[in-house]
């Protein structure tokens, strides 16, 4: 499983991150965050927009994808 965060995230605050670590098995999580970038970076409309971090977001998710693919 991956989570994929702002960090600082006002809509997710480090003690929701660290509640959702605690709830999935350790070899089944990762955790990425992408500091300076607003909550909806992912969201090219949005001003929070990073476009560095949405690019390496979205590979991430794309290679997890693929390796459940196989």
């Amino acid at each position: 499983m991956h989570l994929h965060v702002a960090d600082p995230d006002p809509l997710v605050p480090p003690v929701d991150v660290a509640a959702w670590q605690t709830a999935v098995t350790p070899a089944d999580r990762q955790v990425f965050t992408y500091p300076g970038a607003g909550h909806f970076y992912t969201d090219a409309d949005s001003p929070d927009h990073d476009e560095q971090a949405a690019d390496l977001t979205w590979r991430r998710v794309l290679t997890f994808l693929d390796a459940l693919d196989r």
